[in-house]
């Protein structure tokens, strides 16, 4: 695998790994194994740009059709959850 499929190949799962840990967080269980895992994936994006001789670039964020369910929870406002929770009925 070359250098550049690897950069990509971390970026898409460190994406999908930042995903994993807001959602715990929103629900407040611990992340503690994804974020050893996104450190470990950091290090081994600076290892090869260290021996590329480039800085890490970070892709764009690709566009999404959707945004996803945590982002739509948190948009939504305080009124919204609680009248979508059942609480304000």
């Amino acid at each position: 695998m070359s250098k550049t499929t690897l950069t990509k190949e971390i970026h898409k799962e460190l994406e999908k790994l930042n995903d994993r840990i807001d959602r715990k967080i929103i629900q407040g269980r611990s992340y503690d194994k994804e974020a050893q895992r996104h450190r470990e994936l950091m290090a081994t994006l600076r290892r090869i740009s260290e021996e590329n001789g480039i800085p890490i670039r970070l892709p764009k964020r690709r566009s999404r059709l959707g945004k996803s369910p945590v982002r739509r929870n948190l948009n939504r406002g305080a009124v919204a959850r609680l009248f979508g929770l059942g609480f304000a009925v």
